[in-house]
């Protein structure tokens, strides 16, 4: 087979693989750079690198449920791994990364620490025990960057409870001398306002919604070449730009899937190439899944 220009040369030993193998490969995590990913990249990676100081500089990702912030941590993540030893211990950590619990506590927020740093937690435990151990365990590792995602949960608590956990956060960057990475949706904005201290500390990076554009045509490209399919897609239609903005609303997290579910018809229908009519199907099936007597017809 000749090389496929419309693919990434990584993907081309793809297409020799099983059906099945091929159909996983379309929902495995992929990156594909963009201006706003870039720039969420770029501030942490100045996070990463910034000198300790008695007020370490944090920032606060925010946007709409599947707008691609647990892609570009995940991408973050990734490209800052642990350094372990021989025996695969953890020696030094760059990132902790941890959700903060759907109803914050200090003990929760600190069991969540412990569970992130790969201790056992000790449920039976008193919320000031859990905090005490939680330190201790951070100041074996010492991370450069603390990630909390789901930070909007704080509005979950009453007033008190909200502004005790933006305490915690406080004080875990002043006490480690680390940066916090903080996630979650436009309300994650407003759970930080409500403490001008923490307010002029995160400094907020909102993710938009997509809108028709050239960014959003070669965002759209790239994640195709990414797809093992033998057969280009049209990709620079404008009818299809405009019906994946139509289905997804403008979320990274839902054109990626819904391109991933266009290619698994594709390549079930042996069409392999996504056009808009799977795109409508994929669209209208939701997750994905064949009748189980078209599947007999397939196998």
């Amino acid at each position: 087979m000749s090389c496929p220009k419309h693919l990434h040369p990584g993907v081309w030993s793809y297409l020799d693989d099983p059906l099945e193998e091929r159909i996983t490969r379309l929902y495995m995590p992929k990156w594909v750079a963009y201006a706003r990913g870039d720039e969420a990249l770029a501030r942490m990676e100045h996070l990463l690198r910034h000198p300790s100081c008695g007020r370490m500089p944090c920032m606060l990702l925010y946007g709409d449920s599947d707008i691609g912030k647990t892609m570009i941590i995940e991408k973050f993540v990734r490209d800052h791994p642990n350094i372990c030893n021989g025996f695969g211990e953890v020696e030094a950590r760059k990132v902790l990364r941890l959700q903060m619990p759907p109803k914050p506590s200090d003990g929760k927020f600190y069991a969540q620490i412990i569970d992130a740093l790969e201790h056992h937690v000790p449920f039976n435990k008193r919320g000031i025990d859990m905090e005490i151990l939680g330190l201790r365990l951070l100041y074996r590792t010492a991370p450069k960057i603390l990630i909390v995602d789901e930070v909007h949960h704080l509005l979950a608590g009453s007033v008190r409870e909200q502004r005790q956990s933006l305490n915690q956060l406080k004080f875990l960057s002043n006490q480690f001398r680390m940066c916090v990475i903080a996630l979650g949706t436009s309300e994650a904005l407003y759970a930080m306002q409500t403490d001008p201290q923490i307010a002029s500390r995160f400094e907020p990076l909102a993710l938009p919604r997509w809108r028709e554009s050239a960014e959003l045509r070669t965002f759209v490209a790239g994640f195709g070449r990414l797809l093992p399919l033998e057969k280009p897609s049209p990709f620079d239609d404008k009818s299809m730009i405009q019906k994946l903005l139509a289905y997804s609303s403008g979320l990274t997290g839902r054109i990626t899937t819904l391109l991933a579910q266009a290619a698994e018809l594709a390549i079930r229908h042996k069409t392999e190439s996504i056009s808009i009519d799977l795109l409508d199907q994929a669209a209208g099936a939701g997750i994905y899944k064949l009748p189980a007597q078209q599947e007999e017809e397939v196998i």
